[in-house]
């Protein structure tokens, strides 16, 4: 899906991270750069409470949602917004930020192109995930199944449209998008997909077999994975990285994608993402 152009945002909605919201001279900052485009600042519903103390109310219904943080905090903004439709900007205030868009130093300029509608709106493809008991949850970045700290090993069978591929045993399995094959997929030896490729990465964690490799595959097939033996606990289910749920033995975890679209805003004439690539992985540096 292309890019479509953006329009002058009057309104943005403000997400932080409870545990670890910027520091009140930044939000000064992002306030009184709003204020100078005309641009009425609200917090988005989790962020109201740590945020009070900015005179910001609260609210949701907004032309633009506003993240600060880490990849952690831009991942829970978007899940926040996504449901809505609302685009979202990334600002990164953490370590890595390869979800973000905009450094500190380059916010200023960023909310006074929101303002004139200097901007475009991408669209990045959401998972799902079927439980058992029918419930779906959706992710941008990835579901995991992990060992709990009073199971054992764990032990899988991972099926693509219901053809066995594997089994596995070991500490569990992430299935990610391409965008999230650069989080928790990553870490377990997993490659990098540029996001616009349709697919799905399937990374063992930690498993008891050298032979076995990330795998990845179209995103038109449902990858399946069945819980088998258990000693203990079953795995907890993650959806981009927040507890969702278990699975018991025999349970089964359908994934998929087509689950819909997040929205996100990209400066067209901003470096993309190779760029970012390179830059946030230090592969300029000399090794």
């Amino acid at each position: 899906m292309a890019p479509e152009p953006g329009s002058p945002a009057g309104r943005v909605s403000l997400f932080v991270d409870s545990f670890g919201p910027p520091d009140a001279p930044l939000l000064r900052v992002l306030l009184d750069a709003c204020a100078e485009n005309g641009i009425r600042v609200s917090a988005a519903s989790p962020s109201a409470g740590h945020l009070i103390g900015f005179g910001i109310g609260a609210g949701d219904e907004a032309d633009a949602g506003l993240v600060l943080g880490g990849d952690g905090s831009i991942l829970r903004g978007m899940d926040h917004f996504m449901e809505s439709g609302i685009p979202v900007l990334g600002i990164n205030t953490g370590h890595l930020g390869f979800l973000a868009v905009v450094e500190k130093d380059g916010m200023v300029d960023a909310i006074a192109r929101l303002g004139r509608g200097d901007y475009v709106v991408d669209h990045l493809p959401l998972m799902q995930a079927v439980l058992p008991s029918g419930r779906t949850l959706k992710a941008l970045n990835d579901f995991s199944l992990n060992r709990q700290m009073m199971g054992g090993i764990l032990h899988f069978e991972v099926l693509v449209d219901g053809v066995r591929v594997a089994r596995v045993s070991g500490d569990g399995l992430v299935v990610s998008t391409p965008l999230g094959s650069t989080a928790y997929g990553l870490s377990c030896g997993g490659p990098i997909l540029d996001p616009g490729l349709p697919a799905m990465l399937v990374v063992p964690i930690c498993p008891h077999s050298l032979s076995l490799r990330p795998l990845v595959v179209p995103d038109s097939v449902t990858v399946s994975v069945r819980v088998g033996e258990l000693r203990g606990d079953g795995p907890v289910l993650c959806a981009d990285g927040r507890p969702s749920g278990s699975l018991g033995r025999d349970g089964e975890l359908r994934v998929s994608m087509g689950a819909g679209r997040c929205r996100v805003i990209e400066f067209a004439d901003r470096p993309g993402y190779y760029h970012r690539l390179g830059q946030k992985l230090g592969w300029g540096a000399r090794g």
